[in-house]
């Protein structure tokens, strides 16, 4: 395990969780070769956090958003799918989900499947969207190799409850002589809730099973963190100061923010399967409607499997 946070602060982005089903194997194939990779980077990530359902008694999850994402993933018969999105709720579209958490006014109409890349199946494939030069673009892509790469970039977030200013992300998975090397790294700057600032979070996870030792590796970075101009850092206790000036909480009591974890990275190497993930602060704190949120600020995993008989 490794990971390090540095000069912490809160802050919060819009991400939502993707999930790019594994592709489906053709008639015929050998079960064996099924093995490979995936990789998912999120940014901010938002979901209601007082009811566990949508309807009450309900299966279904309580609706969620992520901002942005990109996600890879291929298997050693070529097959795979990749999905890169400025703004992603598997519920409705992403600009109507992301007014309702983030208290912004963006016109609904004009993102839905413009801001999401997205192919499936085999190589050679590519996909592009872009709202404009000025708000983000992306890109996901199936390669000869085979591999799958998702990358998406957030030029200028809208202002909100929660925004970070700019964040990239990048996914890829490579298969080379029945190894899959996967990899992530997510990158948010210029977070805000509130009086609360961050510079910048980096996550990064790297993940491949050989047959041998494995690889994995996983690390989170917080920097630059302040609250009403004053440095601060996160703790397992929540937010202190740095210095021997102690910062004026009350904006964050009067906001009903609260530090859930400060995040952390996980890698677990492994000759047959390989995982690594790192994530950023978790936070809960109400939206604009008076709901509570919990706000995950950017996660990176990263998964690599080899079955048995290969060679």
């Amino acid at each position: 395990m490794s990971g390090v946070i540095r000069r912490s602060a809160v802050a919060v982005v819009l991400s939502v969780a993707v999930i790019v089903p594994p592709a489906a194997a053709p008639a015929g194939a050998d079960p064996l070769s099924l093995a490979g990779g995936g990789a998912t980077g999120r940014g901010i990530f938002l979901t209601y956090s007082d009811r566990d359902t949508v309807l009450e008694g309900g299966t279904v999850a309580a609706p969620d958003l992520a901002s942005p994402v990109a996600q890879a993933a291929i298997d050693f018969t070529g097959l795979g799918s990749a999905l890169a999105a400025l703004g992603y709720s598997p519920y409705s579209d992403a600009a109507g989900v992301l007014n309702a958490f983030g208290g912004t006014e963006l016109p609904v109409g004009s993102i839905g499947e413009r801001s999401r890349a997205k192919v499936a199946g085999r190589p050679p494939q590519e996909s592009t969207a872009a709202l404009s030069e000025s708000v983000g673009q992306a890109q996901a892509r199936l390669v000869d190799g085979p591999a799958a790469e998702a990358w998406t970039s957030v030029v200028s977030a809208p202002d909100g409850a929660v925004t970070a200013r700019t964040g990239e992300l990048r996914a890829t998975v490579a298969t080379v002589t029945k190894t899959a090397d996967s990899r992530v790294t997510v990158v948010l700057r210029q977070i805000r809730i509130g009086e609360l600032r961050i510079e910048s979070i980096v996550l990064t996870a790297e993940a491949l099973a050989d047959g041998a030792a494995g690889r994995a590796t996983a690390s989170t970075v917080v920097e630059g963190a302040t609250l009403g101009g004053r440095p601060v850092r996160l703790t397992p206790r929540g937010l202190e100061p740095v210095g021997a000036t102690a910062p004026d909480l009350s904006g964050l009591d009067r906001a009903g923010i609260e530090v859930v974890s400060t995040g952390g990275a996980l890698a677990r190497p492994g000759g047959r399967q390989a995982d690594a993930r790192a994530i950023g602060p978790r936070l809960r704190l109400r939206s604009p409607d008076g709901r509570l949120l919990t706000v995950v600020l950017g996660e990176a995993v990263a998964t690599s499997t080899r079955e048995p008989g290969q060679r």
